[in-house]
């Protein structure tokens, strides 16, 4: 068995992981691994690369449509960084 001071200290540290990430505290708790982000990171990094060469694309040829296309592709994927980087 644990100590009286240790079980308090695993007390707090449980409080303060749930405080700072509750769902990895729920999946500790449950026995359940965490979701995984890589998948999500390795289709937002090939979306990146695919705006990327559609700007570099519509601004070697004269092709407006393929730019705007580029920009608001460009534009969703600084979005999506941004609101990924808040949470």
């Amino acid at each position: 068995m644990l100590s009286h001071h240790d079980r308090t200290e695993l007390e707090k540290i449980e409080r303060s992981l749930e405080l700072s990430d509750p769902d990895l505290a729920t999946a500790l708790r449950d026995g359940k691994r965490p979701k995984s982000r890589a998948l999500r990171s390795t289709l937002l990094i090939i979306f990146d690369v695919v705006a990327v060469t559609l700007l570099v694309v519509g601004l070697v040829l004269p092709d407006p449509g393929v730019t705007l296309c580029g920009i608001i592709a460009l534009t969703g994927t600084v979005w999506t960084h941004v609101a990924r980087h808040r949470i």
